[in-house]
């Protein structure tokens, strides 16, 4: 209900309105647009708005307005403006500080002051401003540019809305990130105290059972002595008294045999083997090579699955042993039969490929040295796809490692480059180390490298340098080398004929068992499965695959005339 008198609030147009028609007393619009109400002493032609004093001494001296037409007192208007004037042109050229823009190029459709139409437009049809700006407003370009301009209002609304809510996705995808990690640091943590747990319990297994063991031979000595100081008594009590000592003598003669077995067998009991921790291989590598806790992932899980695939690999053993059921069947016991083959030749290749060298990575990922392209190629064994990282020189040697960094040997250069295997199997160049000499073939064991040549087998650090060099006169000319899982053993192999094909050494440089083969036997590649069985390849023979015991006895012949050259155990094939 409106009061007699009164009008409802009105906007500040709306006021300025009222205010021309005599209505009310005029106001500032600039400090009304605020929310201040000043009285306004003067009106700005150009600007079309009513000014207080301080805005309108501020109009005044700014450059762009010092040259407006200002009405003030009786001359401000007293009517209604209607909502657009024909006015003076008041903005500056952008390229003459000293000159208006006043005039408009219809070819070019751009405006400028009257130095760009001389220069820039002396043969253009040219306007000026003031006598088409009122014919313009209102206009089709003027609509279409006011409804690009509400579409960008929306637009810039709509991002902005947008990055809100990403702003909570980033604090919610931080908050769930850090949760996953402590969760998976939880679940590490508690898998390593039940190790520890489980390891303490073995420890304090075997303490006991010693314990045991030393108190029953405590209480056999205890019994054993008693009677050999008895027997003692008797006969220095007897000395002087020959038939008394000579019966008693007698008497006891039987006991001594008793006596003597009893003796060598507790010698022989209380030598009571000493154990040592000796620690996972597998778990002290993953340690060592500073193997990532996972990683970060843009909504994708696939990069997430394949760092499960790798991680598996990193602990294995009993954890692969249970999805394959290896621990359950020897490999010995199993039946070998060609599964399939893959081209390792990709587009970019400019020879033939010939693979030098191998190594499983992990029952997925194959990595390969091809010496005609020289380069390192890593090989997914379940899609068949092949990666490539090229080289300046020719490799012939490679090592696992861990499933994130593999060991690659350049003999004539002396030396060993690590590449990284990245979540997205890519090959990317680690650190390199300098040896002493050149290696054409290396394994890892532990925190050691172990490299051949020709002739001779070397044990390094992780730095490359030498600690111990060994050699035998069995050794001719090596081809191949690898470790023993969980052990302190290698193996070399031969390629000469007539000399022993393969050589199991300990670390310690002493030859513990050698296999010799009547048919020719040419051995190019070399592999030791998880439960110790032997892999040869009888590459000069016919391609056959012998299968090795640990003390070197023939099992089997697989696979023959297949011409093998390399070959790698994969679990589960």
């Amino acid at each position: 209900m409106e009061v007699p008198g009164r009008t409802q609030d009105a906007s500040p147009d709306d006021r300025m309105r009222m205010s021309f028609s005599g209505d009310e007393t005029v106001f500032c619009q600039p400090c009304s647009s605020d929310g201040d109400t000043m009285v306004a002493t003067g009106y700005c032609q150009n600007c079309n708005e009513c000014l207080c004093a301080v805005c309108l001494k501020v109009h005044r001296k700014q450059a762009v307005s010092r040259n407006h037409i200002i009405l003030d007192g009786d001359n401000m208007p007293k009517v209604t403006l209607p909502v657009v004037t024909q006015n003076a042109c008041s903005d500056i050229c952008t390229k003459h500080e000293n000159e208006i823009v006043k005039y408009f190029c219809i070819s070019h459709d751009a405006v400028g002051c009257g130095d760009c139409m001389i220069i820039d437009h002396k043969s253009c049809k040219i306007d000026r401003i003031q006598d088409i700006s009122t014919e313009y407003f209102n206009g089709t370009e003027h609509h279409n540019i006011l409804k690009k301009v509400e579409a960008f209002v929306k637009e810039i609304d709509e991002i902005k809305r947008g990055l809100q809510a990403s702003e909570g996705n980033v604090r919610q995808a931080y908050t769930q990130a850090i949760k996953d990690v402590k969760a998976f640091k939880k679940e590490l943590v508690d898998y390593l105290n039940k190790a520890e747990s489980e390891m303490l319990e073995m420890i304090n297994e075997r303490k006991k059972k010693n314990e045991m063991l030393i108190q029953e031979l405590q209480q056999a000595e205890s019994r054993i002595g008693r009677n050999i100081r008895e027997i003692q008594t008797k006969l220095q009590l007897q000395v002087n008294q020959a038939n008394e000592l000579f019966v008693e003598a007698k008497q006891v003669k039987a006991k001594l045999n008793s006596i003597n077995e009893n003796l060598n067998r507790l010698k022989k009991d209380i030598s009571i083997d000493e154990y040592t921790f000796q620690r996972s291989s597998s778990m002290e590598q993953m340690v060592k090579s500073c193997v990532p806790l996972g990683d970060i992932v843009d909504g994708s899980k696939q990069k997430i699955e394949h760092m499960a695939s790798k991680h598996d690999c990193l602990v294995s053993g009993k954890e692969v042993a249970d999805h394959t059921g290896l621990d359950r069947k020897r490999i010995s016991e199993m039946d070998a039969y060609f599964d399939c083959e893959i081209n390792i030749k990709i587009q970019d290749d400019a020879n033939d490929c010939y693979i030098i060298d191998c190594a499983l990575i992990c029952p997925s990922q194959i990595i390969v040295i091809d010496g005609n392209n020289k380069c390192v190629k890593l090989v997914d064994v379940s899609n068949k796809k092949v990666s490539k990282y090229n080289l300046k020189h020719c490799p012939t040697g490679v090592a696992v490692l861990n499933p994130n960094l593999v060991a690659v040997t350049f003999p004539d250069d002396k030396k060993i480059q690590f590449f990284t295997i990245t979540t997205g199997n890519n090959i990317i160049e680690s650190h390199m180390i300098n040896v002493h000499t050149g290696f054409h073939k290396i394994a890892i064991h532990e925190d050691k490298i172990i490299g051949i040549t020709n002739k001779s087998v070397d044990i390094m650090n992780m730095k490359g340098q030498l600690i111990k060099s060994l050699s035998h006169p069995n050794i001719a000319l090596l081809t191949d080398i690898a470790v023993v899982p969980s052990s302190h053993m290698f193996y070399v192999s031969h390629c000469s004929l007539g000399y022993d094909v393969l050589l199991k050494f300990d670390v310690y440089g002493n030859l513990v068992a050698t296999y010799e083969d009547n048919d020719p036997v040419d051995a190019r590649g070399l592999e030791v499965t998880r439960d110790g069985t032997v892999l040869v390849c009888n590459w000069a023979g016919d391609g056959s695959i012998l299968m090795i015991t640990p003390d070197c006895k023939k099992i089997k012949e697989l696979l023959k005339k297949d011409g093998h050259y390399l070959l790698h155990y994969l679990p589960g094939k």
